[in-house]
């Protein structure tokens, strides 16, 4: 079961009222964006354990370190994304 949020503050929301399996978050969000949601979820002993993949537009070496700094299980960018990978991550995490 796939569940959406349109941001990250609304993710948290989400997570905190049903647990998931696995977050896949975007870095580019209003309100809170992916770096904040996976701080705010690494910050948070319910929720820490999740694990989080970033799919994201945004390739610098230096935010690619940053989500991976923050907690974030992988970082895949949306430009070099292979969709056998991506689903191998997943099957991998949960």
């Amino acid at each position: 079961r796939v569940r959406t949020a349109v941001d990250g503050l609304q993710a948290l929301e989400f997570l905190r009222l049903e647990k998931a399996d696995l977050v896949i978050t975007d870095i580019q969000m209003p309100r809170m964006d992916g770096f904040g949601l996976v701080e705010a979820l690494k910050a948070d002993n319910g929720l820490k354990g999740i694990p989080v993949i970033i799919v994201s537009s945004l390739e610098s070496p230096e935010d690619q370190e940053r989500g991976l700094l923050l907690g974030a299980d992988a970082y895949v960018v949306k430009r070099k994304v292979d969709q056998t990978e991506l689903l191998d991550a997943i099957r991998r995490m949960i």
